[in-house]
Parts: C-alpha cells; structure tokens; sequence
C-alpha cells in the first residue's frame, strides 16, 4: 500500500497558481532565481526524497503527482494549477496533468520519448560509481549556463541512490516494448490540456511530431539559452514565457 506523505514546501506570492516542481536531486530551491511570486501564487514542492520532504518509497513518477495534488488539496486550493517541471520535474508534471485538472503544464527540457538504459550505464547507477556517474552526466548539460551558477547547483545537488533508481525504474528494469506502454499510460491524459514544451538543449522535430500524437496541440519550443537550465540562464525571459503562455 502506497503511504502518504507530507511534502515540504512554500507558497509566496499573489494571482494565478503556479506550482514548480524541481528536478532529480535537486529541491525547491534550485528555482530561486526564478521571481515566481511576481506574476503567480507560487507553490514550489520538494518531492519526496528530495529537500526536506520524506524520503520514503515509492519514488515513481505517478505517485510524486499524486503527493502534489494531495499538497494542494491540504493546503484547501482547488484552482486549476500551471504545473512547471524542470528535468524529471516535467514528467512528474505531465502525469499529474493525465490525472487531476490542470490550467497547463510547462515542461522544461524534459523528452519524453525515454528508451531503455544501457547495460553499462544501469551499471554505474547501480553500482558504487553512482556519485561520479551522476556528477559527470550534470557536467555534460550545463552548456552555456554561467559557470558559477553551475558550481553552485552542483553543491547544492544532493544524490541518492535509492531515489534515483525508484524514479528511473521503468528505464531500467523495462523492455523497450513495455517501457512505451508503461509511458504511454502514464501520461494518457482524458482530454486536450495547454502543454508546453522548453528546451534549451535540441530536440528533433521527429519528438516533436511523436508529441503531438500524444498531447494534441503541444507547443515544442527552444530557449535562447543551450543548457538543460534555461530558467536560471535567463529567469527574466523564462517568467515572461509562462506568462504568456498562461495568458494565451
């Protein structure tokens, strides 16, 4: 039986509900530069295992929805959330979008076209290597984000093991048949739903297309920034961004 639990989190700010969800190993403060509270009511979530939150399993990416709806139903807010997720933050985002209500969903360099991990790779993560692992795939996607922004991130990251294998584990335990069924169910949602899709690192116009076929009308589009943290690259531009798209 799935345990509930309590997830850490903030609420600043006035207007429209937005709700940030950070990142694997990260936490709600890795969206501190990012001046929600200007144009939203902002509630930013450490997910569980993650920040201050629990860190009790399961770790996947339905149950981490279904903690956030649960947050906002405690908090007593029954207004239609603009769900933003960074990284893993857009797939816990776009499965609690399949399954409660949404005003939108900002997806912000997250694919979701995910395939079965290599054996090699599966056994870093395993394996006592994890840390190193980890640290060098971080290093490979800051791109052109400024350097000691990027320093900071990696001292505030915080890697564990036994949380990130309970996230990834359809990766990793799925053929490529049943991980695109397993995806597939996971993000079905029952009808249309504003969805953007941020990137700051290329994505084809392939994914593109297999987007659409999956949320009908998706927006795919590319920061101006390349780094898979195009928020805290240009935070102004970002917040203009989802504002514009809340006011579509």
């Amino acid at each position: 039986m799935k345990r509930t639990v309590s997830l850490a989190h903030d609420v600043k700010g006035s207007g429209p509900l937005l709700v940030a969800i950070h990142g694997i190993t990260e936490n709600r403060g890795f969206w501190d530069r990012v001046p929600f509270a200007e144009h939203f009511r902002t509630v930013r979530v450490d997910l569980r295992g993650h920040g201050e939150s629990p860190r009790e399993d399961p770790f996947d990416p339905a149950t981490l929805a279904t903690d956030v709806h649960k947050l906002l139903d405690a908090l007593g807010i029954r207004e239609k959330p603009l769900l933003v997720g960074h990284s893993f933050g857009g797939v816990v985002a776009t499965a609690y979008a399949a399954r409660f209500p949404v005003r939108g969903v900002v997806n912000v360099d997250q694919t979701l076209d995910v395939s079965p991990v290599p054996a090699g790779v599966a056994e870093a993560l395993r394996g006592d290597g994890f840390e190193d692992f980890m640290t060098s795939m971080f290093g490979r996607v800051y791109g052109d984000l400024d350097p000691a922004i990027a320093a900071e991130l990696g001292e505030r990251r915080t890697l564990r093991q036994d949380v990130l294998l309970g996230a990834w584990a359809p990766l990793l335990t799925l053929d490529a048949e049943r991980l695109a069924a397993w995806l597939d169910d996971l993000i079905a949602a029952p009808g249309p739903y504003p969805y953007l899709s941020l990137h700051g690192l290329p994505v084809s116009e392939e994914y593109a297309t297999w987007l659409r076929e999956r949320i009908p009308g998706a927006l795919v589009e590319s920061t101006p920034v390349v780094t898979h943290y195009p928020h805290l690259a240009d935070p102004k531009w970002f917040l203009g961004r989802l504002v514009d798209f809340d006011q579509r």
